[in-house]
């Protein structure tokens, strides 16, 4: 699978490795983004976000080929970004609230409980995505990913040597003494 197909498109099956090396670039790519962004003689906004929207298309095209992987529809990486944005936006709003903020019981309490069920959610997204194997053989979104590359890597092999004339077994009986 060629790195532009790999990156870009949202069509075929991606398995766990490479979607782990996927989302572990993007992760480090998105702290280096930030931390440059956050000194105040660093780049201008602007640039961030020119980095950022490539970044957003290559997590949802590799997330949806994951999905396909577990023969599951690629739109639900729709809901998985919507779910991850909700998530930051919440818990922001959540430590904010809980710093200097005066809110009635009820109002923290509701907070608690979104809070438990946004965890849980990322929870299964995340067991979903990079803990549980695709489905073996071809499905509806094309060939299996780990037995094209099994086979890649069998056909690249190079052949095993011919055994030494020594180390072969003769066809004749060894001669013995009388």
């Amino acid at each position: 699978m060629d790195f532009v197909r790999l990156l870009f498109s949202f069509k075929g099956r991606l398995n766990r490795a490479r979607y782990l090396v996927v989302e572990l670039a993007l992760l480090t790519l998105w702290g280096a983004t930030w931390v440059k962004s956050s000194f105040p003689v660093s780049s201008p906004q602007a640039l961030v976000w020119i980095a950022a929207i490539p970044m957003i298309w290559i997590n949802m095209a590799t997330t949806a080929k994951r999905l396909h992987d577990r023969n599951r529809s690629g739109w639900w990486a729709l809901a998985v970004f919507v779910v991850n944005r909700l998530s930051y936006l919440y818990y922001s709003a959540f430590f904010g609230l809980s710093f200097g903020v005066d809110i009635p019981i009820t109002g923290e309490m509701l907070l608690v409980m979104l809070a438990i069920a946004l965890s849980l959610l990322q929870t299964w997204i995340v067991i979903e995505l990079f803990f549980l194997a695709g489905t073996d053989g071809s499905n509806r979104f094309g060939p299996d990913p780990t037995r094209t590359a099994r086979a890649a890597a069998a056909t690249s092999r190079p052949e095993p040597h011919e055994l030494p004339d020594f180390l072969r077994r003769s066809g004749s009986a060894p001669h013995s003494a009388r």
